[in-house]
């Protein structure tokens, strides 16, 4: 076994040490190697950089009164982002401070707006024949390799898409229906080239890779 020992990090966040901290501890526990405790660490670090962007978006959206817009519209998102991908934040912060402003403020704005079947109908079509077109999209640190593996991806997405305007379209609230319209919405604009471009992100990454192990063939 590889012995692991703590080494002092330069200008690292509160989550990186603490993650450090704990998988260190528990790498030690089971006697496991360097590469293990590597995931570990990755692993708990984004645990943590998860939980704590959670409780200072919903604690604020409990703070406004506005829970319940919040988790319609960051459900809604999740649905189809966890199946779809797209792009990230390039920092924890920045992460922050637009899921505050996403998840927040935005339905905070929606809460004043109501929309009707007809617009649910346009929104959901959209928004299927956009993720047919563009889902899933990946990220340069995490290229979506296989094609069988996107195509099974990008049909889920559809479906999702589908289901979710269809409980949109038999909800009777009208508030209801721009929340999750809203949510749809926020989750294709990151998969849409055109949003890589702005943000000079590369997009199909896969692509690079493949190519690489088909070369090399």
């Amino acid at each position: 076994m590889i012995n692991i020992q703590e080494q002092p990090a330069v200008h690292t966040s509160l989550t990186e040490t603490l993650a450090s901290k704990i998988a260190l501890w528990i790498n030690k526990e089971r006697d496991g190697e360097h590469i293990r405790y590597l995931k570990m660490k990755l692993g708990i670090e984004t645990l943590l950089i998860n939980t704590m962007k959670s409780v200072l978006v919903y604690g604020l959206a409990l703070l406004f009164n506005m829970l319940l817009e919040t988790l319609i519209v960051h459900a809604t998102y999740y649905a189809v982002r966890r199946i779809s991908f797209g792009l990230h934040a390039s920092t924890s912060f920045r992460c922050s401070m637009i899921s505050i402003m996403l998840f927040v403020g935005l339905p905070y704005i929606c809460s004043y707006i109501m929309i009707g079947n007809d617009m649910v109908l346009i929104t959901g079509l959209i928004s299927a024949v956009l993720l047919y077109r563009y889902a899933p999209a990946d990220t340069d640190k995490f290229p979506l390799l296989g094609a069988k593996r996107r195509k099974k991806l990008r049909m889920a997405s559809v479906r999702t898409a589908v289901i979710l305007t269809l409980i949109a379209l038999l909800c009777p609230s009208h508030t209801v229906k721009t929340l999750m319209m809203t949510g749809m919405l926020l989750q294709i604009i990151s998969i849409l080239p055109v949003t890589y471009k702005i943000l000079k992100r590369s997009v199909r990454n896969y692509e690079k890779y493949e190519t690489d192990a088909v070369g090399r063939i």
